[in-house]
């Protein structure tokens, strides 16, 4: 059983990772950390109140507010081989080397950080000096782990809708000023690229990466602002290039009256389509004609299979590919081409 510290007491960290760990019999968590003792102990709390698994043994709170039961002397312990971080994005990357200088493996939330500067020097850092002492970094992003869209992707791989020319994705919704997230203060004023365009907009350019099976390579964009408290932008439409041929459209906004949440993969022999909701994505295959091939319906699995991953790569010492540091770098890569108005992407490909 792999030991396990929680860092971060946020929305996302009791609401999504608090269940999945709570429930997995190959993790303990050992320790919470978080800026305040009181929200720390909220989510020690959670993982008793809902633990089937390895969490019924004494978790110890760490805070800033306990001399003695910092982050420094939490990582000081030998019987914490790995932490997860579920920090604000600006705090993240510094928080991320802390943890890798104290020979902890990491899973770490995406994004990768603010922008493709910080991504690659922490990913320079990470292969040039914790890779090498088979230390585990891993990003966050539980699309990749979802059965739905390998299960998509596997299609289009397989050539069931031909070749791929097109690929169409149109994401909206409403991030209302008394929404939970945006009244989280590093949200409510990011101090980075895009706001939850950058936030959640890698979760949907991660889907098209992984699903067309192809990189995004080139962007044309425009941005706007529409909800005066979501800034900077709320709202991005961007045209596609990607790297196997394939053209398409992004269209993504925080400030709409209704959700949505499609994609469209079209090729020389029919059409697939990616449909989410909240708990559950639709997966449907029409032939040329628009005649039904097939339909499947998955029920939203990609944290449980995420953190189950990890546990995994850090009993084997060797990171797994769908949460590699170099996809998470892609995804921001393609937003910070969008937020700039497109143009080549930085990144989709790192010297090694």
């Amino acid at each position: 059983m792999v030991g396990i510290a929680l860092l971060g007491a946020g929305i996302f960290a009791k609401e999504a990772h608090v269940p999945v760990l709570a429930h997995n019999d190959k993790a303990k968590v050992l320790a919470v950390y978080s800026r305040s003792e009181t929200s720390a102990n909220s989510v020690v709390e959670a993982l008793h109140s809902t633990s089937t698994a390895g969490t019924s043994a004494t978790i110890d709170v760490y805070s800033d507010e306990k001399p003695g039961y910092r982050l420094d002397e939490l990582l000081q312990r030998a019987d914490i081989e790995a932490v997860i971080v579920v920090l604000p994005i600006l705090v993240l990357p510094a928080v991320v080397r802390k943890c890798l200088a104290a020979g902890k493996h990491v899973l770490a939330e995406k994004p990768i950080g603010p922008d493709v500067a910080a991504g690659r020097a922490l990913i320079a850092e990470y292969e040039s000096t914790y890779a090498p002492r088979n230390l585990v970094l891993s990003i966050a992003e539980q699309f990749r782990y979802e059965t739905a869209l390998i299960r998509a992707g596997e299609l289009i791989a397989g050539g069931k809708i031909g070749e791929l020319h097109h690929v169409h994705g149109r994401v909206a919704t409403t991030m209302a000023p008394d929404n939970k997230f945006c009244k989280t203060a590093w949200r409510a004023t990011p101090g980075y690229q895009g706001g939850f365009v950058l936030d959640a907009g890698v979760h949907f350019v991660a889907l098209m990466r992984m699903v067309a099976g192809q990189e995004i390579v080139e962007t044309t964009s425009f941005t706007a602002q529409f909800a005066p408290h979501l800034s900077p932008v709320d709202t991005v439409n961007a045209a596609l290039k990607f790297s196997g041929g394939a053209q398409g459209t992004f269209s993504m906004s925080f400030a709409a009256a209704t959700f949505v949440a499609d994609f469209i993969f079209i090729g020389t022999a029919g059409m697939l389509t990616v449909k989410r909701a909240v708990h559950e994505t639709t997966v449907r295959v029409d032939g040329p004609d628009l005649k039904p091939i097939s339909e499947e319906a998955f029920k939203a699995d990609g944290m449980m299979n995420e953190i189950s991953a990890f546990v995994q790569a850090v009993a084997a010492r060797k990171g797994d590919k769908a949460a590699s540091p170099r996809e998470a770098l892609a995804d921001v890569a393609v937003i910070e081409s969008i937020c700039s108005g497109g143009g080549h992407v930085q990144s989709h490909r790192i010297d090694s």
